[in-house]
């Protein structure tokens, strides 16, 4: 958004002529603006706002050299008008150019020393570039020209900052002393006013962990003036830091009369009982009879605590709060004299709460702590505890809840299943299939555009049971049943965000990428959700559809971008409104985001994906290092799992992180060893490039032989988890990718080496075949290692011949063989575009010395004629991998009858056979394309 003027020295004029550039600006039409500014110019040459956004408009058409020169010409004058310089903090910021911001106002302040505003601006210029020195001193003069107790707190802050982005342990003690200092004297002058004030002072004290000092400031007057009603809350975490656990006792049973559903009380009033029976905090002086040092005292407290509910209100928090104690006193001895069976305590608690649905996930932490044989012998207490059974037929919305609780405490506790069990699972799906069908002919849906509905728990319970069915009979059809009941239940309760979930994962576990993009895109998943998401659809898709990835691709990394611009606006904002606590959140978040494995991850299969659409593809750009420290930004928790506890994987997250992080790095090595090979041609007299894309294809070459060793096979699927990570397919393909990749990079070690011995011969710097730089090389250097790479690379071709393409067994089995094509594909897309700037390497060798003979010299044709065949080779691998693509199995047609049979209306038509269809048709077609678009180029005359 453009600025409106604020202060206009020559009246309504200068704001009447300005308004309609603001207002193209404002709706986007920069073209229209530019002009609006020129005829303003033309009447005003002198006006510097119109410069500006004159500057402003011919930036956003993309004419960054002239605005720039328009925009460093005004910034000469050093102009101090708010206006103009509102429009060019935008112009700098847009381009990326923060430090200027600073320049800029630091010249204005010089022009206007008492300007308030101006000085204000400069503070914020500080920030945006985090000089947190500056900041302070921006600070402390804005201080003195208005004293106001933000300005004050903004300096306190800056030196904060500084202590926490300092690794040196003096300097920040020092300057933590300092912040202290400051906010003490302010204390007794008596200035303190604002909340966040106080809660500043309590961040400078944690930092120096003076946590008695922070207790003597809460329960002081002070505190209970600026902060009123929050002391005792605000005493918990450091009275837990101090040990003393008897106040902390009595603190939080005091809070827990008046706040029974309080789980944040709950949590740390067992931290003090399970200490005070460790025999902690032993002060005679504070002992006292109402604190609950037993066991037995803190179950009478609870039970206390449930009778004084009032009749017709249940609150979950003290049913919780007797499973917390069962859990805590299990893991040192038998809670079972106390407090009876911990499956009792669940089944009570499912009796009470099964009308909501967190009813199961309250207690399945708690399940864990349950022997798992006496979780599986009396796992049918759930189901029977308020007189269901899987046949039971509720009428009510009430009702379906309770059912569907007592299903799912049942789905958790019931045994594994056996060899035999795909039978039982695939059952069990159809009898709950059957009671979402029925409540939808009762009536019993009754969901909104807005809100989903019980009944749809029947259909996600369903899918979980096909799910499990598919895998244990390693047959597709449960999951495309289980699809088209999803259909079903997302077509009459558009709002529920489980079944679109389940039907992005299960449509990817057919390989199924552009359904799954469709399911993708009716979640309308925004901002951080790009990064939570991105393991369920995002990383998937390059593999399953490569057509629609690019544009997935994208949208992640303009998030990133987009990110990157906002968050230092967010950082002002802080200031601004006095949120200081928000300011550490901001640059942890910040520097998440920057060091995000799948910010780096979506870049390269972006620009890798681009030498797979085009023939000849542009050369792609060397990406920046990684991060030294990989940030993983998932969310594995969005699918709710009704796993058993025993099946569930601690390590799952850090194991499929470490994997996801070592195909990122094998994508990098290789993105930048074909970007170098490019700059490498094109820069012949420069050895550096040369030598570089030798250091990444022997670190690619080293990565893949020690992931081939690592990941050998992939655990079995779950529906709640990531899929096997596509490095599996890449490292253990008997294609042989590693060495194909060796051979490709050697080629062009040798193609680039002759074309700088042809450029040292000419008088300029050459890089023999060993890598070494030198002056005046002989122009026949690298012609014998040119044809020992071609020969050894058209042997990988015919050797990896019989394996590429491999069509799938049966429909389970698409998504592995779409994974190993699209290896395929990225290694085609990488080939072509090295063979061709080779054929580019020795053309521009060639012509250099033509100049000095009339015809080609013997070993230059040689080296044409080895390209050629290995073109020629390509062309006929890309050839077979078509026609075996031409012979893969059609859907079978009785998928679509069996899946319309779910429709209860004429005019709903289950749509998942088409989509499979259509997926599977364009996956095929890409592949075909791609390759045809390559054999062609290949093939082509040069």
């Amino acid at each position: 958004m453009a600025v409106r003027p604020q202060h206009v020295h020559d009246g309504g004029i200068v704001e009447r002529r300005l308004r309609p550039i603001y207002d193209w600006l404002d709706n986007g039409v920069n073209k229209k603006a530019l002009q609006e500014a020129e005829k303003v110019l033309k009447k005003s040459p002198s006006l510097q706002a119109a410069r500006a956004l004159k500057a402003l408009a011919l930036l956003r058409l993309g004419k960054k050299s002239e605005a720039q020169g328009v925009l460093d010409s005004l910034a000469e004058e050093k102009p101090s008008d708010d206006t103009t310089l509102q429009a060019m903090t935008i112009f700098y910021r847009e381009s990326q150019q923060l430090h200027k911001v600073c320049a800029l106002y630091e010249a204005a302040v010089k022009a206007e020393p008492g300007s308030e505003e101006l000085h204000s601006h400069l503070f914020m210029s500080y920030v945006r570039i985090a000089d947190y020195r500056a900041q302070q001193r921006a600070a402390m003069a804005l201080y003195k020209l208005a004293p106001k107790n933000p300005y004050y707190f903004w300096a306190v802050m800056s030196i904060v900052l500084q202590a926490k982005s300092t690794d040196d342990v003096a300097k920040k003690g020092i300057l933590l002393t300092l912040a202290q200092r400051m906010v003490d004297n302010f204390i007794m002058e008596n200035k303190m006013e604002a909340e966040q004030e106080a809660r500043l002072y309590i961040m400078i004290l944690e930092l120096q962990e003076k946590w008695e000092d922070i207790i003597k400031f809460i329960e002081g007057p002070l505190y209970s003036q600026v902060v009123p009603g929050s002391m005792a809350q605000a005493s918990i975490p450091y009275l837990k830091k101090l040990g003393q656990w008897r106040r902390l006792n009595l603190l939080c049973k005091d809070l827990l009369w008046d706040n029974q559903d309080r789980w944040d009380y709950y949590m740390p009033y067992f931290d003090s009982v399970f200490e005070l029976i460790k025999g902690a905090d032993p002060d005679a002086e504070n002992c006292n009879s109402s604190v609950d040092d037993t066991a037995e005292k803190c179950h009478e407290f609870i039970c206390q605590l449930v009778e004084s509910i009032s009749s017709g209100r249940t609150l979950r928090g003290p049913y919780l709060a007797r499973l917390e104690l069962w859990k805590r006193l299990s893991e040192g001895g038998d809670p079972t004299a106390l407090l009876g069976s911990g499956m009792a305590l669940c089944v009570q608690y499912l009796r009470v709460f099964a009308n909501k649905s967190c009813s199961v996930p309250d207690i399945k932490p708690y399940l864990s702590m349950i022997p798992q044989k006496e979780r599986e012998e009396h796992c049918r207490d759930f189901l029977t505890c308020l007189g269901f059974d899987e046949n039971s037929e509720p009428d009510n919305a009430a009702d379906i809840q309770r059912h569907i609780s007592c299903m799912c405490a049942w789905r958790v506790c019931s045994p594994e299943a056996g060899a035999e069990a795909g039978a039982e699972w695939a059952r069990l799906g159809r009898t709950l299939s059957a009671h979402y069908l029925r409540c939808l002919r009762g009536g019993l849906v009754t969901a909104s555009a807005t809100e989903a509905c019980a009944a749809d728990g029947y259909a996600t319970l369903a899918a979980h049971h096909y799910f499990h069915a598919a895998m244990q009979r390693q047959d597709a059809a449960p999951l495309e049943e289980a699809l088209g009941l999803l259909e079903l239940a997302l077509h009459h309760s558009p709002a529920n965000l489980h079944v679109k979930l389940l039907l992005l994962a299960l449509y990817h576990v057919l390989g199924a990428g552009a359904a799954a993009d469709a399911a993708f895109a009716r979640l309308e998943a925004k901002h951080v959700q790009l990064a939570a998401l991105c393991w369920l659809h995002a990383a998937r898709l390059p593999a399953v559809s490569p057509r629609a990835a690019p544009a997935r691709l994208g949208d992640a990394l303009a998030f990133y971008r987009s990110h990157a611009k906002d968050s230092v606006e967010h950082l002002t904002y802080a200031y601004k409104y006095g949120t200081f606590e928000k300011l550490v959140e901001l640059n942890a978040w910040h520097a998440r985001l920057e060091a995000c494995a799948w910010a780096a991850t979506a870049a390269r299969e972006r620009a890798l994906l681009a030498l797979q659409q085009a023939a000849p593809a542009p050369p792609p750009e060397l990406p920046p290092a990684l991060p030294d420290r990989l940030t993983d930004n998932r969310d594995l928790g969005v699918i709710v799992s009704w796993e058993p506890p025993q099946s569930r994987d601690p390590d799952l997250k850090a194991r499929t992180f470490e994997r996801d992080v070592a195909l990122l790095r094998l994508k990098d090595l290789l993105l930048g060893a074909v970007a170098l090979t490019a700059s490498a041609a094109a820069a012949p007299h420069d050895g550096r490039p040369l030598a570089q894309l030798r250091q990444r294809a022997a670190a690619l070459a080293e990565h893949v032989r020690r992931c081939t060793e690592l990941y050998r096979r992939p655990e079995r699927l779950s529906l709640s988890a990531p899929l096997p990570s596509r490095i599996f397919a890449l490292v253990q393909s008997p294609v042989g990718y590693g060495a194909l990749y060796e051979g490709v990079l050697q080629l062009a070690q040798a193609a680039c080496a002759r074309q700088a011995s042809g450029a040292g011969a000419d008088g300029g710097v050459g890089v023999g075949v060993d890598g070494s730089v030198g002056v005046g090389v002989d122009a026949a250097v690298g012609v014998g290692a040119v044809g020992e790479a071609v020969a050894s690379l058209r042997a990988l071709v015919r050797a990896a011949r019989p394996h590429v393409a491999p069509a799938p067994a049966h429909r389970l089995q698409w998504r592995d063989s779409l994974e190993h094509l699209s290896n395929f594909l990225e290694f085609a897309g990488v080939v072509t575009f090295v063979v061709g700037v080779c054929h580019e390497a020795v053309a521009a060798a060639g012509s250099r010395r033509a100049r000095k003979r009339a015809s080609q010299s013997p070993d230059e044709a040689e080296t044409a004629r080895l390209l050629a065949a290995l073109a020629e080779e390509l062309a006929e691998l890309f050839a077979a991998a078509e026609e075996r693509l031409r012979a893969w199995p059609e859907p079978e047609p009785a998928l679509g009858a069996r899946l319309s049979a779910l429709g209860l209306r004429a005019e709903y038509r289950c749509p998942v056979a088409d989509k499979l269809r259509r997926s599977r048709e364009d996956a095929l077609r890409h592949a075909r394309d791609s390759l045809a678009a390559k054999r062609r180029w290949l093939a082509a005359p040069r």
